[in-house]
């Protein structure tokens, strides 16, 4: 059961993480990656303070690297977060692009959408600030550990989960692409054991979860939850109720014309890993410590 969700932040509060701010010259987003290029001026060193405090959290029992541990949150759980990037993303800009030239042919979701507490932990909180409104942005984050600039916000958030066992499993051939081989992995018996008690990049997985899914009873406006299997099984229906909750219904004439249909379909992941830039290991979506390349996403 995998959790993720992405959030439209072109109403959101952004002065509470930092002082920085950039009038918009479009409409609609546009690639995170052609905007971090553009922009490598504003690329910070991260502050002192947190290169400290990564050295006082517990290792990551695959990554063997620290990793957070708060409320009981342990973070970046895992399935669904590329596809739904993706859908989000397209969504958007149907209408902006032709979608035989849609930049999800040039780009992996992960470099169309942002990480917004990447941003902030790799001295790229100034870059956040200059993404064009409406920005969409991604968080692993737990609930109870969102600002109040976000959830007070007018900003809306979709949360997709998944069934626990093949968010496992998803993770568990994840991490042998990342690490190089599954002689550096922990037993598959053993990944289940660490997954199981919430000692993984996850858990506790519950906990997760239910902070979004008691927000979508409170505030059905302001949280889609969605779960990843709905959308495996009726991805149109799907679609239609999440262009609905942000912002960008599908008109009927859309619908005749089978643009829905279009647009799941650039989405798929069997469409998404024929793409070049995702069949190629040497393209990363991100300069972290851990190389991650775009192929690593799909399965």
């Amino acid at each position: 059961m995998a959790s993720h969700f992405i959030m439209d932040l072109s109403n959101a509060d952004t002065t509470k993480m930092t002082s920085y701010s950039c009038v918009s010259l479009v409409d609609y987003p546009i690639p995170y990656k052609n905007i971090e290029e553009a922009n490598s001026d504003l690329i910070e060193k991260p502050p002192e303070e947190y290169d400290g405090l990564i050295t006082t959290l517990p290792l990551e029992p695959f990554f063997e690297r620290p990793f957070s541990f708060s409320q009981p949150f342990r973070f970046f759980p895992k399935s669904g977060t590329t596809w739904l990037k993706a859908m989000i993303f397209a969504t958007l800009t149907r209408n902006n692009y032709l979608l035989d030239q849609h930049p999800l042919h040039t780009h992996n979701p992960h470099q169309c959408v942002p990480y917004m507490e990447l941003g902030f932990a790799t001295g790229r909180s100034q870059i956040i600030e200059v993404i064009p409104s409406p920005r969409v942005m991604s968080t692993h984050l737990p609930y109870s550990l969102l600002p109040d600039s976000i959830t007070e916000s007018s900003c809306q958030i979709v949360y997709v989960w998944r069934d626990p066992k093949d968010v496992m499993v998803s993770m568990w051939y994840f991490v042998q692409k990342v690490l190089g081989g599954a002689d550096k992995v922990a037993t598959f018996d053993q990944f289940y054991e660490f997954f199981y008690q919430g000692l993984n990049s996850f858990g506790p997985i519950w906990n997760h979860v239910l902070g979004y899914w008691e927000e979508s009873k409170e505030r059905p406006e302001k949280f889609l939850f969605l779960k990843y299997e709905h959308i495996l099984q009726e991805p149109v229906k799907c679609a239609k109720q999440l262009a609905h909750f942000i912002g960008c219904p599908y008109s009927e004439n859309e619908e005749n014309q089978g643009v829905v249909e279009q647009i799941v379909e650039l989405c798929s992941i069997k469409k998404l890993k024929d793409f070049d830039v995702n069949k190629d290991n040497d393209r990363a979506t991100s300069k972290s410590d851990v190389h991650i390349s775009n192929a690593y996403y799909f399965r």
